[in-house]
């Protein structure tokens, strides 16, 4: 993903929370070498961050208690993560810290899933373990979320069936995992999964799919079983885009404070651009879609979340020119999306990366 150095974007968003963590003393501000982040807010207000600096995924904490950085992944082992399936991170309800990334291995197109954890707030971490089921082929495109019932599940794609394909496994103590089960065994080749955890122990799931006639349209898949099993699940949009070919772009996920799911995605099916929708009943069925970008200007690599005050905020990449600027969309409580907003400008990326 090209939104290299995300969290200095996203800590740019916090002040328009209201008096949420934005206005919070001593918020957390940084910049620091790396690129494809991923974060975590902690239950003591401090800011967790993998991302990849070289080969390596390092650790750091902002905030109260800074720490790091801390390299996870041992040296000589070099790390696959990167634009579409950067690390993970997720915490479990003892503090264990679980960061999991693809290592590439020799050949074409081979690859591995390895998790490791930490249970001293990411001062050390254990010896990596296999998540995929031990054999040839690719492995990557990981994403995880962390459940309210204590399990972190993972979703990934894989060859290993001959095709490319969605497998599922998870970890309540980030040492022993259930055995990797497929979902759909016949998928997009190189758009990224995606997770996220609402209330009651829900879990959601997003994969690009692919159907006759090279349709790639995206399916959401629900699971509120421990550990997760997900249900067949429903497509997001009927947006009808056959391509021969991958798009390299996968959809993201976010739960809002009052219940409502809420995904984001890239489809070059009818006016091509970044596109938002939601679901008001747990993910069983979708409202019609709304462009986020405007017509023409079709943009990438769109990131989801929730600000503190509950406003929804989208992020993506403009397209065109030498240098896309970041921006953002502002969903305010009245339901109106305010005019894009420029993070970082046209040839400014050195800002924050």
């Amino acid at each position: 993903m090209t939104l290299r150095k995300l969290f200095a974007v996203l800590l740019a968003l916090l002040p328009w929370a209201g008096c949420g963590a934005g206005d919070a003393p001593g918020m957390p501000r940084a910049s620091f070498p790396g690129r494809d982040p991923r974060l975590l807010w902690d239950a003591e207000g401090r800011l967790n961050v993998v991302y990849v600096e070289g080969p390596a995924v390092v650790y750091r904490r902002l905030g109260k208690d800074p720490l790091g950085p801390v390299r996870v992944s041992p040296p000589g082992v070099e790390t696959a993560a990167g634009r579409e399936t950067p690390p993970t991170l997720d915490r479990l309800p003892d503090g264990t810290l679980i960061a999991g990334y693809p290592v590439t291995l020799p050949g074409k197109w081979k690859s591995e899933l390895r998790v490791q954890r930490s249970t001293d707030g990411g001062r050390s971490w254990s010896k990596p373990r296999l998540l995929n089921a031990p054999g040839d082929g690719a492995h990557s495109f990981l994403s995880s979320a962390a459940s309210t019932s204590g399990a972190v599940a993972f979703a990934w794609l894989d060859n290993g069936g001959g095709h490319m394909g969605v497998r599922i496994a998870s970890t309540r103590d980030g040492g022993t995992f259930t055995p990797a089960a497929t979902v759909d065994a016949w998928t997009c080749q190189c758009c990224g999964t995606a997770m996220a955890a609402g209330r009651d122990g829900r879990l959601w799931m997003a994969y690009r799919d692919l159907e006759a006639d090279d349709l790639r349209d995206f399916r959401v898949l629900r699971s509120t079983s421990n550990p997760p099993a997900f249900q067949e699940g429903t497509k997001l949009s009927a947006d009808g885009w056959h391509l021969k070919g991958c798009p390299e772009t996968g959809a993201r996920l976010a739960e809002a404070l009052d219940g409502t799911l809420w995904a984001a995605w890239f489809t070059g099916g009818g006016e091509p651009g970044i596109y938002v929708t939601s679901s008001k009943d747990g993910g069983a069925h979708f409202a019609p879609r709304t462009p986020i970008t405007p017509a023409g200007q079709p943009g990438r690599h769109p990131e989801i979340g929730v600000l503190a005050d509950g406003r929804l905020a989208v992020l993506y990449e403009t397209v065109g020119g030498e240098h896309p600027e970041i921006q953002a969309r502002i969903r305010d409580p009245q339901g109106t999306w305010e005019e894009p907003k420029t993070l970082v400008p046209e040839g400014d990326r050195k800002s924050v990366g």
